[in-house]
């Protein structure tokens, strides 16, 4: 370990999200790509401060912690999980009027498959105007969907 606290710090917080519900997934995969941009920051000062041969803070780090190969390791992995978290919290923010249609007729929300996205706003066919929802409740409502969907999907993957 190269910084045990913080690698500690990004396990909780990794396993937080892993447990995570659809109410509060979106703040921990902010948090937790907060403490990987953190952390791969100090990777990268350490990959600096390897090649003028000081030792970085802590002081307590291993003799082969320095080794170049374990520190371009540590930030490739660190920046996959980046990435995917990235990804993840994308997915979860960045609706469209269309996505939310999408899920809405693959979901046969509310007994209907067959949504629409107008100007006025989205709707299933040969529904009311008491049924029309505009564009950003379906956006907000569909984004609430895909983190249900991949809370309830999570749950059932081994931990």
């Amino acid at each position: 370990m190269l910084y045990p606290k913080l690698e500690q710090k990004l396990q909780a917080t990794k396993l937080a999200v892993n447990r995570a519900n659809s109410e509060n997934i979106v703040d921990l995969c902010k948090y937790y790509l907060g403490l990987l941009g953190e952390y791969r920051t100090m990777l990268y000062e350490l990959q600096e401060v390897r090649g003028v041969r000081q030792r970085p803070e802590p002081t307590s780090l291993p003799d082969g912690a320095l080794d170049r190969k374990v520190i371009r390791e540590a930030i490739e992995t660190t920046t996959r999980e980046r990435n995917r978290t990235q990804v993840l919290l994308l997915s979860f923010t960045t609706v469209s009027g269309y996505e939310a249609v999408e899920i809405f007729n693959d979901r046969k929300y509310e007994g209907h498959d067959d949504w629409e996205l107008r100007a006025s706003g989205v709707k299933f066919r040969g529904g009311e105007n008491c049924d029309l929802m505009t564009i950003q409740e379906a956006v907000d409502l569909a984004s609430l969907l895909r983190r249900e969907d991949y809370v309830a999907q999570s749950s059932l993957q081994p931990a």
